[in-house]
């Protein structure tokens, strides 16, 4: 388990699921090698993220390039409740199958922030800086 006592002063943060870091006003969130994220580890994730933040919320890019599966209570899950503190999501994608999934993600779950996916790291980052 991470030690999220000190988040006030942490750059950044590696856990047993995520790397996390706050540069320039951009909270990252890549994602660990993920077979299947479920209900469960998606919860977990977001607990993650929130306890870095410290009660802050950011504009965000989440890096799923590990992630293999996901259910469809995950992604329900991830573009409602577990969508707080988020300002606005930018999802890094590297595959046809997760270009596929995070499309579907975007347009069936309807995350209740704005939500783009990006197959490139720099277009996310100028993308997430309005939202700063």
């Amino acid at each position: 388990m991470a030690a999220f006592d000190k988040v006030e002063k942490a750059v950044s943060v590696k856990t047993e699921r995520l790397d996390l870091s706050i540069e320039d006003g951009i909270l990252y969130c890549v994602y660990q090698e993920v077979e299947l994220l479920d209900i469960h580890l998606a919860s977990l994730c977001v607990q993650d993220r929130l306890n870095f933040a410290g009660g802050q919320s950011y504009p965000s890019l989440f890096d799923i390039t590990h992630v293999k599966h996901s259910t469809k209570e995950a992604r329900d899950y991830l573009a409602n409740e577990g969508n707080e503190g988020v300002v606005a999501s930018a999802i890094i994608v590297s595959s046809p199958m997760l270009k596929m999934a995070a499309n579907f993600y975007i347009k069936v779950n309807r995350p209740k922030n704005p939500t783009r996916m990006f197959t490139g790291e720099d277009e996310a980052i100028q993308w997430l800086s309005q939202y700063k």
